[in-house]
């Protein structure tokens, strides 16, 4: 027998989801065959940190053996999204990481390390590595298989005093899984789960450029405005430009797996053709010689911060970055590089 797929949402008050977070849940769920739970009451008098540990022991108490999506409700998921249930088993725990900022250090260090330990301490448990620590957003689980692992952290409730510092369910949850399941632990693309405080270019552009988004802190003012279902022809992220239409029109909905753009300044084409081909690979030339082609390079060429151009167009580019592939102009007599971003 098929393990139930349950999609489970802590929806509590004040803060309750919007019809549009509800909208794209429930027609993920209806493509993904499984069921969306709208957990609107308080599962137990905690800090809503907490009350994400109760939510896989009342999924299990509502639907027996299941393999949950556990969301926040401030996320929007596109209507092409794959469904996760498919990547991973419910004997693997699976998460985004929090990882999504050129600034988060990429040691172990930060204070996601410092979060960690203060959490490790207070519980007795060994602290997780840094680069573990997850977008909070989201987490894929069978009930059966982390009931108990949920089980043990409810138990440090009352030890703690119900504490709700430190980034409380990423911290608690990562660092047990570490010590419970360190093998299971599986990372899903950070198209996924990305943190719209981490993307701000992406979350004022009403077109989604990546399949969920989840909308953190001051982005959450941009959550209505979105939109999630994919439209025909599919909208662009910057509508203005022209070549991406002429491709669009070539290639239809059979592009190749590669495509190069040539010189690089601006980001529009690449951050279009990026977001409207999930699969696709962009590459594109960089060189700080580039003044000979845009006169706008020249300022940058002559001060030295050229390279501050090619953060702005990696940033804009967000999660979608990690598929476009930069080609390094060097020296005429040398052979070619690609330098992956």
């Amino acid at each position: 027998m098929e393990m139930k797929r349950v999609i489970a949402v802590l929806d509590l008050p004040p803060r309750r989801a919007s019809q549009n977070v509800r909208e794209s849940y429930e027609a993920a769920a209806k493509r993904w065959g499984a069921e969306v739970l709208w957990i609107d009451d308080h599962l137990q008098p905690v800090h809503p940190f907490w009350q994400k540990m109760f939510v896989c022991d009342h999924v299990h108490q509502e639907f027996g053996p299941a393999h949950v999506l556990q969301l926040d409700n401030d996320m929007l998921i596109r209507s092409d999204c794959p469904s996760p249930f498919d990547l991973l088993t419910p004997k693997q725990f699976g998460m985004v990481a929090e990882r999504q900022s050129a600034n988060n250090r990429i040691d172990n260090g930060g204070w996601q390390q410092r979060t960690q330990e203060i959490w490790a301490k207070r519980c007795g448990v060994r602290p997780a590595p840094t680069w573990l620590h997850p977008n909070g957003g989201l987490y894929l689980y069978g009930t059966e298989m982390y009931g108990p692992m949920f089980a043990r952290i409810i138990r440090h409730l009352i030890p703690t005093w119900g504490a709700s510092d430190q980034a409380t369910d990423e911290s608690l949850i990562v660092n047990q899984l570490y010590n419970d399941h360190p093998g299971y632990i599986k990372f899903l693309p950070p198209d996924f789960n990305v943190s719209m405080i981490y993307s701000a270019a992406w979350a004022i552009n009403p077109v989604m450029q990546s399949y969920v988004y989840h909308f953190v802190g001051r982005s959450k003012a941009h959550i209505d405005a979105c939109h999630w279902q994919r439209r025909v022809p599919p909208e662009l992220p910057f509508p203005g430009n022209a070549e991406t239409q002429e491709l669009i029109q070539r290639w239809g909905n059979d592009p190749p797996a590669e495509y190069d753009i040539g010189p690089i300044f601006t980001p529009q084409l690449a951050a279009n053709l990026l977001a409207i081909y999930p699969d696709l690979i962009v590459t594109g030339q960089w060189s700080d010689e580039l003044d000979q082609l845009d006169r706008r390079m020249c300022s940058h060429t002559e001060t030295g911060s050229s390279h501050l151009v090619l953060t702005r167009f990696l940033l804009q580019l967000g999660v979608n970055a990690r598929r476009f592939r930069l080609r390094v102009k060097e020296d005429a007599n040398a052979t070619p590089q690609l330098a992956g971003t």
